[in-house]
């Protein structure tokens, strides 16, 4: 009886232990929650990297109508960032800016059958961070993030413009959510 008692004091024991480790520790996961959005407080600017996009997009002729590139992709959320007063900093800029803040934005797509396309737009927030368990080791991390997937036909690409375009705007509210003017 007396080893039961003890072992049921010790279960609630563990318990109370990991509900408090649960409570007291707050997580960083990169996507747009209020956690995440703070670490967006105080940059003043962001470098735009943009993943190559995939070669299996660009054989149609509608894809190079409407002339999707990397550059023309770059041009576009640079422009958008600049409209919602958020500087683009350039590669010197940004290496001398505290947390060395990158906005990636990846438009990956797969040809699953002829015209038909699966798509995933990802717009990130990179920046250096701190190791919790090496205070003094510094690695570049993901700390905000948006993403959409979806289906389109070829004639449909615009869409990945569009839904970029919604990405960017949530990004922009994240950003200014915690950077009042």
């Amino acid at each position: 009886m007396k080893r039961n008692v003890r072992l049921v004091h010790l279960a609630l024991q563990i318990v109370a232990v990991l509900v408090l480790l649960v409570v007291s520790v707050v997580r960083v996961h990169a996507f747009d929650a209020e956690v995440s959005r703070e670490t967006l407080k105080g940059l003043t600017g962001f470098y735009v990297v943009i993943e190559e996009l995939n070669p299996n997009i660009a054989k149609y002729v509608e894809v190079q109508k409407i002339r999707i590139s990397s550059q023309q992709l770059k041009s576009h959320v640079e422009n958008r960032l600049q409209k919602a007063g958020i500087r683009s900093l350039s590669w010197d800029e940004m290496t001398k800016t505290p947390g060395s803040p990158v906005l990636y934005v990846c438009v990956n797509t797969h040809e699953y059958e002829k015209f038909w396309y699966a798509y995933d737009i990802r717009v990130e927030v990179r920046q250096l961070v701190t190791l919790v368990n090496q205070p003094g080791k510094m690695i570049t991390g993901e700390t905000w993030s948006v993403n959409m997937t979806g289906i389109m036909n070829i004639g449909q690409i615009q869409t990945l413009y569009d839904n970029l375009g919604v990405l960017l705007g949530r990004f922009i509210q994240a950003y200014n959510a915690v950077n009042k003017k």
